[in-house]
């Protein structure tokens, strides 16, 4: 969960969208709110799928730890992708703009495996998109 705003400059021109979780601006600024009316801050769980059995999970690696964002190498472009598979749909985003934006961040993050889970989010994606 996060607790304050994540905010990003993107692609996603011409569009304007505002609810509890996300805000799209026309000129591409993209919002993930920390914050809404109940106190809460949007929340995902890292690239998927993931599960737990036991005590033990097992799911998608999340990367290692950016030495200068201190955060997973992965959970931008995670928090990214889920906010808008969750409500791109509403938003006028076409699931190839997510599936875009989600491949810039690992590349900004140098994460290694990029191009096989942007492969994996283009192949598999389709079936998640747009499910709130």
């Amino acid at each position: 969960m996060i607790h304050d705003d994540v905010t990003r400059k993107t692609d996603i021109k011409g569009r304007t969208f505002d609810n509890e979780w996300l805000r799209l601006d026309d000129d591409g600024q993209l919002t993930v709110k920390g914050t809404n009316p109940h106190g809460d801050g949007y929340a995902w769980d890292g690239c998927s799928p993931k599960g737990a059995f036991l005590d033990w999970v097992w799911g998608t690696p999340d990367g290692v730890i950016n030495p200068v964002t201190e955060r997973r190498k992965t959970y931008y472009a995670s928090l990214f992708h889920d906010v808008l598979y969750q409500f791109g749909k509403q938003a006028g985003v076409q699931r190839k703009e997510a599936d875009t934006l989600f491949l810039q961040c690992l590349k900004e993050d140098n994460f290694l495996w990029a191009y096989l889970y942007y492969a994996a989010v283009r192949a598999l994606g389709g079936l998640f998109f747009g499910r709130a």
